[in-house]
C-alpha cells in the first residue's frame, strides 16, 4: 500500500456529487425513520423502517445505493488504481465503492459521502468488508509496507514503531497482500517489465508505473530499474533538463 491523496469532492460541471448522492441518501434515511423526504421525487414513499438512522439495518442502504452513481467520477478522480492493491482496475473488471466507515456501523450518513469512499477492486473490498482491522489508504505513510522483489509478498518495513508494525501486518493479513493471487499479479507485471515475451520491447517504465504504482516504488527503492529509465542526477543532468 502507499498514501492515497485524497481528492476533492466532484463539482457541477463535471458531476454533482450533493444532487446526486448525498441529498437522495439523506432524503432516503429520511422516510426510512418516518420523516418526511428532502424534496420532491417521483414514486412512492419509503416505508418506515426503524425510529432512528443509527437502529437501521445496514442491509436496508443496498436498495438505495446511491453511492454506485458516484463510481465513474470516483474511478478517474484516482486513476483508476485501487487504494488496497495498488494496481489499475479496468473499468470492465469490477472497480466497486469501498466505504471505508462500513454501512454496518451506526454511522449510515457516511454511506453518501465522498470523504467516505475509497476506489477499491472487488476482490479487495470483499476482503475488506466491515473488518476494522485495516489501514486507510488516507492516513498510511509511503514506507510503512514494502515489497519483496523475491516472494513479491507485501511485508512491514524494517524498524516501524511496534504499534505500526502490529497494524500493517494485520492489514496485509486481512486484505491477503501476501496471498498467491497477489503474489502472481506482481510477478506478471514485474516480468513485463524485465522479461518480456519479445526481447527488445518491454513494458515502458511511465506505463507499468501507471498500472503498478506500488510495486515501481519499490523496484525504484531496490535499483531494480533498466539504467535508461534512471532519473538523471546532478548539475550536469539538471543542466540537460534545462529548456534552451
Amino acid at each position: 500500500m502507499i498514501r492515497v491523496l485524497k481528492q476533492p469532492e466532484p463539482r457541477p460541471p463535471a458531476f454533482d456529487f450533493d444532487k446526486e448522492v448525498r441529498q437522495p441518501g439523506l432524503s432516503a434515511l429520511a422516510e426510512l425513520t418516518g420523516q418526511p423526504p428532502l424534496f420532491r421525487r417521483r414514486g412512492p414513499r419509503i416505508a418506515k423502517r426503524a425510529d432512528r438512522i443509527e437502529d437501521l439495518d445496514a442491509s436496508v442502504l443496498r436498495s438505495y445505493a446511491y453511492w454506485t452513481r458516484a463510481l465513474p467520477v470516483l474511478h478517474d478522480s484516482y486513476g483508476g488504481i485501487c487504494a488496497y492493491a495498488c494496481f489499475y482496475i479496468e473499468p470492465l473488471c469490477g472497480p466497486t465503492v469501498d466505504h471505508f466507515v462500513a454501512m454496518v456501523s451506526a454511522e449510515h450518513r457516511q454511506a453518501y459521502e465522498w470523504g467516505n469512499y475509497r476506489l477499491a477492486c472487488s476482490q479487495m473490498n470483499a476482503r475488506k468488508r466491515q473488518f476494522a482491522d485495516v489501514l486507510d489508504p488516507f492516513v498510511v505513510e509511503d514506507g510503512w509496507f514494502v515489497l519483496n522483489l523475491g516472494t513479491f509478498k507485501v511485508e512491514p518495513a524494517v524498524g516501524l514503531a511496534p504499534e505500526v508494525d502490529a497494524k500493517v501486518r494485520e492489514t496485509i493479513e486481512r486484505l491477503g497482500l501476501d496471498s498467491r493471487e497477489y503474489q502472481h499479479m506482481c510477478r506478471r507485471y514485474f516480468d513485463s517489465y524485465w522479461s518480456p515475451k519479445v526481447a527488445d520491447q518491454p513494458v515502458p517504465l511511465w506505463s507499468l508505473e501507471r498500472d503498478a504504482p506500488f510495486l515501481v516504488r519499490e523496484m525504484r527503492r531496490q535499483g531494480r530499474i533498466r539504467e535508461a529509465d534512471v532519473a538523471p542526477r546532478g548539475p550536469v543532468a539538471a543542466a540537460r533538463q534545462t529548456p534552451p
